[in-house]
């Protein structure tokens, strides 16, 4: 399923996210070099670090809740789930009441 892609994988990541992208195929590797960041928690400081960081605020990469490989193991397929719909934005960015 996820053969021939990388992920880097935040440290709020429960262990069977890791195992579930091992076991179909995927590698681990740092966020800079990884082809998809998992996190579940926007304000863990390992996920902070993207978000402050040059790439991030430069639109080179993109932290995606975890909860996409879930629905990837429940589908039993990567192609029929829209990541688009497991962007995980920064904290700030989900506080409605900061816009308020």
């Amino acid at each position: 399923m996820f053969r021939n892609k990388s992920a880097w994988f935040s440290s709020s990541v429960p262990e069977a996210g890791h195992d579930f992208w091992i076991h179909n195929g995927g590698s681990t590797a740092g966020w800079r070099t990884a082809d998809y960041l998992f996190s579940v928690d926007a304000t863990c400081p390992d996920t902070l670090r993207i978000y402050e960081s040059r790439d991030y605020l430069r639109k080179k990469v993109t932290v995606f809740q975890s909860l996409f490989l879930s629905a990837c193991e429940k589908r039993q397929s990567v192609k029929s789930v829209y990541i688009g719909h497991y962007v995980l934005p920064p904290a700030s960015v989900q506080d409605v009441s900061f816009w308020l």
